[in-house]
Order: structure tokens, then C-alpha cells, then sequence
């Protein structure tokens, strides 16, 4: 299976690497693991074309003091096929990265790379929150 277009909203399978202040220096790769991509930016350097893309996690675990999560209600969480256990979609970790770099297929899926879309309604709330939280630290985007 191809992999999908990056679109906004989309939630494809990537290796996330958790960085921020609370956290050690990142590894060279991160852990696959659902993710939101909020946002697009096409690139030219050099000549070369590229397109950006901004990548929010998804986690099993809960949100720590200081962390922004939003809990992903069991019915989305349904609908997108992901697991049983309670979601969490994080708006205080955020990760930059060159499309399709580090997009993987889902686990148990014959080459499917991503979930889904998630609901309109949703999408307003994550961003809502995410912007808030990127206002307050307008760096702590990880870039890769």
C-alpha cells in the first residue's frame, strides 16, 4: 500500500522522539507510535523541495505535571483503529520532521502507514490547545 498524502488532521504511524526540558537529549530515533500532523510547510533549499511536516504524539500515558494531553474519547479512538486502552493526544510535545521521513506502517497492517482522520471537532480543540501551549514556548518544537 502507497503511503497516504500528508494532509492536516491525518494520524499516520512515525518514529516520535520525545524532547523537551523535562527530558534528556533525544535518542537518533524515536519510538513508532500513532501521530497527528498539524501542520505543513513546504520547503525549497538548495533546489530541492521538501515538505515540513509537524507531528503531535499519541500515548498510553498519562500526561505528567507540567504536560498538556487531551484524552482521545474510546469512540474516536474506535473509529481510527486504535487500541482499547485510553489515548492520550499530546499538545506539549511536538516533533518537525521532512515527509515521509520515519512514517512506518502500522503495526498488523499490510503496509497501511496511517490511521485515519480524526473529526473536525476534535482537531479544533487539539490545535486550540497546542497554539496556547506554543505561545507560552514558541521553541519547544523538536526539529529533526
Amino acid at each position: 500500500m502507497p503511503l497516504p498524502r500528508p494532509e492536516i488532521g491525518l494520524i499516520v504511524h512515525y518514529g516520535f522522539v520525545w524532547s523537551g526540558p523535562d527530558r534528556g537529549p533525544p535518542p537518533d530515533a524515536g519510538k513508532d507510535r500513532p501521530c497527528l500532523i498539524v501542520d505543513l510547510l513546504p520547503e525549497e533549499i538548495l533546489g530541492r523541495k521538501t515538505l515540513r511536516v509537524t507531528y503531535l504524539p499519541i500515548s498510553h500515558a498519562e500526561p505528567r505535571k507540567g504536560e498538556s494531553a487531551i484524552l482521545i474519547k474510546p469512540k474516536i479512538a474506535n473509529y481510527l483503529g486504535l487500541t482499547a486502552e485510553k489515548s492520550y493526544l499530546y499538545t506539549s510535545y511536538a516533533c518537525e520532521d521532512d515527509w515521509p521521513f520515519d512514517v512506518v506502517p502500522v503495526p498488523g497492517s499490510k503496509g497501511k502507514f496511517h490511521y485515519g482522520i480524526i473529526p473536525p471537532a476534535f482537531f479544533n480543540v487539539v490545535t486550540e490547545t497546542f497554539k496556547q501551549y506554543l505561545a507560552q514556548r514558541p521553541d519547544f518544537i523538536h526539529k529533526r
